[in-house]
């Protein structure tokens, strides 16, 4: 079979990994990469020298006809690559967080249910063999009803602030330092596994949050905040951007159902003080698989297979977040909308 043809846009750090990941694929050829900044074309290429750089998506979208737009753009800036990747028909993979507010998730949503294509959003937690392990002992029953999940984004990124991060195609600004939400740019990886073991939508939030430890960012540094789901279950997800110390490990997470709970890397299984206990810890893995999430997408698009993670699924996610980033500022509980086909 041909190799898919993959157009590229957005060429940071992500969007370079993605670059290697069709690279080595066997199933993937890099025709085109996209971005403002010659810089980055130039590294891009480097990894991709069959490519043909352009710093316009849509002469780019013209003159290669990708089968595939791949977007790594800056979070809040995914909403109109994701669409025009969509018009040109194109099968489209997109970052997480899908966008960072509820207007983007509609015109991207829109864009979905008017095309034919595939769509990706790439929750890429739901790739760690821990946590597909985890959603595979949920689906088959071991941990009866879920009542309560946690899980937490703890990582410290002064590294966001570096002055390199300045941007002069995009307003002379650090997108990020401007613009990110922690609930929403790093909180959505958890939400988003919650989401998959709970198998149902959030319906309300709220949170409350602070910007005590990383002054530079003008959004909270600090954000917490509880999730009412459509089963029933609650759960917590916390996002701190200053801690002191290293990331805890499997993002904190615990679920709590009737059969069976998982916390600190172990799985309990029985009644009330009498469980059996497995390690699971030695499944978890660090750092982003970046490889596995790649190849589903391709084969989804060659097997026409639904996607893990299609632009409705990853919508949810990212509206329940930006929802609790909207509790946290207003200080009132928000309701959740639901986005479908």
């Amino acid at each position: 079979m041909e190799k898919l043809r993959v157009g590229v846009v957005g060429l940071g750090g992500n969007g370079c990994a993605w670059v290697r990941g069709y690279g080595a694929s066997a199933h993937a050829e890099v025709v085109g990469l996209c971005d403002l900044w010659p810089e980055r074309l130039g590294g891009a290429r480097q990894h991709a020298p069959q490519a043909r750089g352009y710093a316009d998506l849509d002469e780019m979208l013209c003159d290669e006809r990708p089968e595939v737009l791949s977007v790594h753009t800056p979070d809040h800036l995914h909403a109109e690559p994701f669409v025009k990747g969509l018009e040109a028909g194109c099968h489209v993979l997109v970052e997480k967080p899908m966008g960072n507010t509820l207007g983007d998730l509609d015109r991207m949503c829109n864009a979905a249910r008017r095309s034919d294509r595939k769509t990706r959003v790439g929750q890429i937690l739901r790739f760690n063999p821990l946590f597909a392990e985890l959603k595979r002992l949920v689906v088959d029953g071991v941990f009866g009803d879920l009542f309560y999940m946690e899980a937490d984004y703890i990582h410290n990124l002064f590294v966001q602030a570096d002055p390199a991060r300045l941007n002069p195609h995009i307003g002379n600004l650090n997108w990020y330092l401007q613009h990110e939400l922690p609930i929403v740019g790093g909180g959505v990886h958890q939400l988003d596994l919650l989401r998959w073991y709970a198998d149902c939508n959030v319906v309300e939030v709220c949170g409350f949050g602070n910007a005590i430890a990383f002054a530079a960012m003008a959004n909270n540094d600090c954000m917490a905040a509880l999730f009412r789901f459509e089963s029933g279950a609650v759960a917590k997800v916390t996002a701190l951007y200053g801690p002191v110390g290293d990331r805890p490990p499997d993002a904190n997470l615990a679920l709590y159902g009737t059969k069976a709970t998982f916390r600190r890397g172990q799985l309990m299984v029985g009644e009330g003080h009498d469980a059996e206990v497995t390690d699971l810890s030695d499944l978890g893995i660090q750092g982003h698989p970046f490889e596995p999430q790649l190849e589903h997408f391709l084969e989804c698009l060659r097997e026409d297979k639904p996607t893990l993670v299609d632009a409705f699924n990853g919508a949810n996610s990212a509206a329940a977040t930006i929802m609790a980033a909207e509790a946290i500022r207003t200080g009132e509980v928000q309701r959740v909308p639901v986005y479908a086909r």
